[in-house]
């Protein structure tokens, strides 16, 4: 009976969304009417961060320079059915090319206009946990019912990947055609070739530790995302983890702990009670690698860029089974990653006190696997896009 409840409530929940979406979609026709596509308009929708960086920056700094004539247009986005969401409609209408890092709501409810590019940088390098349709039925991914209704990941134009051994994952997990995917490279990692750029954050960051700080051997840790309630992957409560390895760490060892930036900050407030760990949201994960002697994470893709460093780099992963049944990997972790695969508290606590500063890693197979061009990515995007 409970189940039979269930079933009629997503039946009537999907008609109101399905009545949204073509209302949505009415709306979208009526704002391109009369209105041609403005061949300078570039809109950048900001959802995982309140102001540019990353993938999205290095390619917005390369169009500007390249590209004067563009006028560009940042938005923060709403991401969920409401009435707000309507305010970006006439927007997105006249728009030449819309920069994407992720998820986008409003180009998966409308047919969007041929002049119009959608073009995908996505924010992970590589293909490591699975998302999007890969995910379809999942405990973690959406239904088949409410992909009918809202076909996400739809609409791209172009999706740009770290290496052509990504395509077949991201087809897949955007269900689109491999001849749109681009293996070009991450454009974000055009920073780290950037003697400026390298020098100027690294003496930023410097400065934000005390001289004891940073005399210590600084371990980057930078979680995955991990989803709530019933769509949880695992268990694993990645704070508390920490906080009961702190204990049992050499006093010559400091992690820096960089939270996703889907996680409310305040769920990180106990790690800063300890003090060997700081909490940083100043700084970008990216940004962090370049000071770090080491780096640890779960399932974050952040590892195959730190390879890039040839440093020393661990998953701490004892919820493996759990969290690959019910979200799923693409590879098995032991092929993909070349960094030391840690499943109980104890082996974290070794593996750290192991680490000393200027240590060489072998990371040579992660990198040829995962990226074809290591600099000049965002110049070779824009080139792409402008042909």
């Amino acid at each position: 009976m409970e189940n039979l409840k269930m079933g009629i409530g997503r039946t009537i929940q999907y008609k109101i969304l399905a009545l949204y979406r073509l209302i949505y979609r009415c709306c979208y026709l009526l704002a391109c009417m009369g209105k041609p596509v403005k061949s300078n308009k570039v809109v950048i929708p900001l959802y995982r961060q309140d102001e540019l960086e990353g993938n999205l920056k290095a390619v917005y700094e390369e169009m500007k320079k390249t590209h004067p004539e563009l006028q560009f247009h940042i938005i923060k986005p709403n991401n969920k059915i409401s009435v707000k969401l309507f305010k970006e409609i006439n927007m997105i209408a006249e728009a030449k090319i819309i920069l994407l890092d992720d998820y986008y709501l409003p180009v998966y409810l409308i047919n969007p206009r041929k002049e119009t590019d959608i073009v995908q940088l996505w924010h992970a390098a590589g293909a490591f946990k699975k998302f999007g349709y890969s995910t379809v039925n999942t405990k973690f991914g959406p239904s088949s019912s409410y992909l009918d209704v809202v076909p996400i990941h739809s609409h791209y134009t172009h999706v740009f990947v770290s290496s052509e051994n990504m395509i077949p994952y991201y087809a897949e997990a955007f269900h689109m055609q491999r001849d749109r995917i681009y293996p070009v490279g991450v454009p974000r990692i055009d920073y780290f070739s950037d003697q400026a750029f390298v020098e100027k954050t690294r003496d930023q960051i410097l400065k934000t530790l005390s001289e004891k700080q940073r005399g210590m051997v600084k371990i980057l840790i930078a979680p995955t995302y991990r989803a709530g309630s019933s769509s949880k992957e695992s268990d694993l409560d990645i704070v508390e983890e920490l906080i009961k390895t702190a204990g049992h760490l050499d006093k010559d060892k400091l992690i820096v702990f960089v939270g996703h930036p889907y996680i409310d900050h305040s769920h990180f407030e106990a790690l800063q009670k300890t003090s060997n760990i700081i909490v940083d949201g100043q700084f970008s994960t990216n940004d962090w690698m370049l000071v770090a002697d080491a780096f640890i994470t779960d399932y974050s893709s952040a590892i195959f860029e730190f390879a890039l460093f040839h440093k020393p780099l661990a998953h701490y992963v004892p919820d493996l089974e759990a969290y690959t049944k019910n979200r799923g990997l693409y590879n098995d972790l032991h092929n993909i990653s070349d960094g030391a695969i840690l499943r109980s508290r104890s082996a974290l606590i070794d593996w750290i006190n192991s680490r000393h500063t200027g240590e060489s890693y072998d990371t040579s197979r992660m990198i040829e696997y995962n990226f074809s061009q290591t600099s000049h990515i965002a110049k070779s995007i824009v080139e792409q896009l402008f042909k």
